[in-house]
């Protein structure tokens, strides 16, 4: 693929992400909306006012910040000699995905299950059999479960991040391919021969 092909196709798909995140967007705040505003009109009467149809519309705009943000690595990043610019806007990815990973996705994830499905302390999930545990009456409340799925999410997603970055530098090594010889001030070094 050429650069130029590259760069359209980046383009197109940094468009079409952000357009779909934009549209989903717009549905989560008319799902989310109250039925009525301050002088009883109604707002956005089309819209259902369900929690799955404002967690599947940010699912969607999720997708489309993610597309976007691939549309851009494409454009810019991607299979291109690493410039300073370059590798600004590839810290720049990788820092909002991982953003997105670590900070928006389990925060949602906790405001779900604490303000729709209520998932509080007070609530139990399971009692464990007392012969389990020499007589005692021990529980597990929604809340501890709500704390152990987000901590086994960020765990996962910590593994699953590192062995990516590791497999993704390690693929120039599988391809066959020499990596060329650099001075010891950094430059490449010029084989004429």
């Amino acid at each position: 693929m050429t650069d130029r092909t590259k760069l359209l196709a980046g383009i197109a798909l940094v468009v079409v992400g952000l357009v779909t995140a934009g549209v989903a967007a717009f549905v989560v705040h008319a799902a989310e909306a109250p039925p009525f505003d301050d002088l009883g009109r109604e707002l956005y009467p089309w819209a259902p006012r369900l929690w799955q149809v404002a967690v599947a519309a940010k699912l969607v705009s999720l997708g489309g910040i993610l597309l976007a943000m691939g549309g851009l690595a494409l454009a810019v990043v991607y299979e291109r000699p690493l410039t300073w610019a370059r590798a600004a806007v590839g810290a720049f990815l990788f820092v909002g995905l991982f953003i997105i990973f670590f900070g928006i996705v389990p925060n949602e994830f906790l405001n779900i299950a604490q303000s729709v499905w209520e998932w509080t302390p007070t609530k139990v999930f399971v009692t464990i059999p007392p012969w389990l545990v020499l007589g005692n009456e021990v529980s597990i409340s929604y809340a501890a479960l709500k704390d152990m799925i987000s901590g086994g999410y960020s765990a996962t997603v910590l593994v699953v991040g590192a062995v990516a970055m590791v497999k993704w530098q390690e693929r120039d090594k599988d391809a066959g391919t020499k990596p060329t010889p650099v001075s010891d001030y950094g430059r490449p070094v010029r084989v004429e021969g």
